[in-house]
This record gives C-alpha cells, sequence and structure tokens, in this order.
C-alpha cells in the first residue's frame, strides 16, 4: 500500500476540521549551525563515520540544517489531528514528512483515562526525545538508541494507551499493530550505531554504506526504502510504565515488527528485528536524571540453509541541570553489535561515547546551545574503505534555534 494511504484519513480529518470550524496551531524552528565537524566521513555519503557531520578536510562549516513545522488541528474536543514536516538543505528530499496522525482521547473523571491514535508516529521509547520533531529537551544530538529510533523505526499503524491514576502514582499501558517498517533492522547490520539528530523522513531512502555494496558486488550508491510493506504481515510492541512520586518513572518495553526474514520484494529484504528496551527518570530539585538500555536483534535469511543475523545492544546515562535560563547536559553512551554469519564478520563492533552540552535560553523565540561529542568505536568493515577499524571521532556545533 502506498504511504499515502496513510496519510488520507489525517487529511480528511483536517479537512472535517476545517468546514466545522476547529482549533488550528502551528509552531515550528529553524536551525543555523556552526560545525567543526569529525574528520570520518558522514554516513549520509557511504562512509562509515558515526556523527551526523564528517568530512575528510574536516572544515568548519556554516549551514541552515533543518526547518521543521507542526500542524495540529483540534477538531472535536478529543480528536486532533497533527503534521509534522520538515524542510531540508542537507541532505534528502527538500520537504518531507516526518509523522501525521489522528488521535481520540476522551476526557475522564474516573481513574482510567484511554486514548487511541492511528496514523504514522515514533513509537514511545525516549524519555530524551520529546520535543517536536523527535528533538532533545538536553542536547543537539541524542543518544545512541535515539538516534536509531529516530532514523530507522516509525509506527505506521495504530496505537492505544490506558492510564490508571491513582494516588500513589501512575500506570501507564501502550500496545501497538503496525506495519511498512519491514526494513527497520537494515542499518543496524550495515552500519551500526550512529548519533544523529536528523530523522529520517517517511518518503526518503537511505544510503546503504559504499563498504556494503562492495562486499554485495554492486555499484554505490544503494539505498534502502525503510518505510515500505514487504510481507504483508503486521509487528506488534507492548509498553508497561510507572511513575510515582519519590521513585521516578520506570517503563519497559518489548517490540517487535514481526517481518518474515525471508521474504523479498524489488531487491529489498524483510528484516525480523525485535528487541527489548527499558527506561528510568527521576527529577531531584533541578537535576534530571535520564537511563535506558536497549537489547534486541535483527535477521534475514537470504537462502533457505543461509541466515544473517545482528545482536545489537546499547545504554546511556544522562544528568540534567535545569537553572533558567541556563540547561547543563552530560550524557554516556556504550554500544556495541555482533553479527553471526557463515562467515566471520567485518561488521562487529563496539564503542562508547560521551556528550557535553549547554543551552542559553535567550528568549522565547531563540535558544543557543553548545555541544562536543567523542565517539570511539571499533568496526573491522572500515578496513574495506582503507581506514583503521578503530576510529575516534570528536563533532563539536553551535546551534540557533529559531522558534516560531
Amino acid at each position: 500500500m502506498k504511504m499515502r494511504a496513510v496519510l488520507i484519513p489525517v487529511c480528511m480529518l483536517g479537512c472535517i476540521g476545517y468546514a466545522a470550524g476547529a482549533d488550528f496551531h502551528f509552531e515550528g524552528f529553524a536551525d543555523l549551525r556552526l560545525i567543526v565537524p569529525s574528520t570520518q566521513g558522514s554516513y549520509y555519503y557511504g562512509d562509515l563515520g558515526k556523527t551526523r557531520y564528517g568530512y575528510d578536510d574536516g572544515k568548519v562549516a556554516a549551514e541552515l540544517s533543518d526547518i521543521v513545522g507542526e500542524e495540529s488541528v483540534q477538531i472535536r474536543p478529543a480528536l486532533t489531528a497533527v503534521a509534522t514536516g520538515r524542510v531540508s538543505t542537507h541532505y534528502g528530499p527538500a520537504v518531507d514528512l516526518i509523522e501525521a496522525y489522528a488521535r481520540y482521547q476522551p476526557s475522564s473523571t474516573t481513574a482510567w483515562l484511554w486514548s487511541v491514535k492511528a496514523g504514522a508516529f515514533f513509537p514511545p521509547i525516549s524519555l530524551e526525545n520529546d520535543q517536536i520533531g523527535w528533538t532533545s529537551a538536553w542536547t543537539i544530538t541524542p543518544s545512541a538508541i535515539n538516534s536509531w529510533v529516530g532514523y530507522e523505526l516509525r509506527t505506521i499503524g495504530a496505537e492505544g494507551t490506558l492510564e490508571w491514576r491513582h494516588a500513589g502514582g501512575v500506570l501507564t499501558m501502550n500496545g501497538a499493530v503496525f506495519g511498512w517498517n519491514d526494513p527497520a533492522g537494515v542499518l543496524m547490520a550495515d552500519r551500526g550505531w550512529s548519533f544523529d539528530d536528523r530523522v529520517s523522513g517517511l518518503l526518503e531512502h537511505e544510503r546503504i554504506p559504499d563498504a556494503m555494496a562492495a562486499s554485495l558486488r554492486r555499484t554505490p550508491p544503494i539505498q534502502t526504502r525503510l518505510f515500505s510493506e514487504i510481507d504483508n504481515s503486521p509487528g506488534w510492541y507492548a509498553k508497561l510504565s510507572w511513575m510515582q512520586a519519590g521513585l521516578g518513572h520506570v517503563e519497559v518495553m518489548h517490540y517487535d515488527n514481526n517481518a518474515d526474514p525471508s521474504a523479498k520484494t524489488d531487491g529489498q529484504f524483510a528484516w525480523h528485528t525485535r528487541f527489548w528496551d527499558i527506561g528510568y527518570r527521576k527529577q531531584i530539585g533541578n537535576l534530571a536524571l535520564l537511563a535506558q538500555a536497549m537489547t534486541g536483534s535483527t535477521e534475514i535469511r537470504p537462502a533457505p540453509l543461509r541466515r544473517n543475523t545482528t545482536n545489537f545492544a546499547a545504554a546511556y546515562i544522562l544528568a540534567g541541570l535545569d537553572i533558567d535560563p541556563w540547561r547543563l547536559a552530560a550524557r554516556f553512551d556504550a554500544f556495541r553489535t555482533h553479527t553471526l554469519a557463515a562467515t566471520p564478520s567485518l561488521q562487529n563492533e563496539d564503542g562508547t561515547a560521551g556528550t557535553v552540552s549547554a543551552t542559553w535560553f535567550a528568549t522565547t523565540w531563540l535558544q543557543l546551545t553548545g555541544e562536543i561529542l567523542v565517539v570511539d568505536s571499533m568496526r573491522p568493515q572500515r578496513t574495506l574503505a582503507g581506514d583503521p577499524a578503530r576510529a575516534t571521532e570528536t563533532q563539536s556545533q553551535l546551534l540557533a534555534r529559531v522558534y516560531f
């Protein structure tokens, strides 16, 4: 089914809401950046660097990176339609859609509150990326976990949420059924973890590393369409979270795209991707502590007796201090992948990363953020491009975010 079939219901709701005199709200931002990039080439150009910005010459660059806008329409008191789009000057389509969904949430006078959501949206995984356009309130660049979620996962289907509100806290249960994300996992297997605040648009194609193209005896660049349906089998996820004063917020989630790893269409395989995710957040005065860990696997079976499985795991801990008008943060990440195949794999990796960030909210419409990200990783696949297997990458950014 074409992607537009997912968006038609949201567009229809918007039209109905407009005709009925609904409440419209628009907000967004534009990012201006000064970048001191890594000297490892970025994966956007088919290289195996771990950061968004990486150039062989390492020259300082300035650019207008992204313009993100979100339109929400309250059609009825309980019914809202939301669409988030992006204008990009750096990579992919100039104009793309990030999310488009409708949510129904009736009011409740009891301890129970429920809602349903349908369309294309991010799964409820992140504790740090809770701002418009899958951005973080603490750093420019998300953790390895939430970078991966942003560029490779999207729920295109329906999700239900049930909350039980008690004097001692709130218990929340989420469950979803979705499709159109069968290739999810291919980037984890072929290029591993990375650190990037640019999420994939619903209409764009992602580039596979040129080193992988050489292994497949194909001429680069080669690309994959992440948001497509291959095996006509729906995936699912379920999540349970508990929030209580004094304890904090704890959540656990299981995700399974339920793809048939032997299914293939137009030269593209379905990757069976599944994982467990656990998160914790606690507020101590002005100090916020966040921690998250993920472990899972992704698999294809290109032939009856041939199986390729990549096990992956990552974790981070973040400490953030909010002292108006400043917000300071430090984060440590650890990540790894291990590929099981018929022959020894060059795609295994181990790495760590450290991030420090300082944000000044100059006015209600201007935010200035400075960030330094250092990633140290070992990935033998780099030797196929004539580079050392181990790389230490440093990316520094000064961002001016203008809200509108």
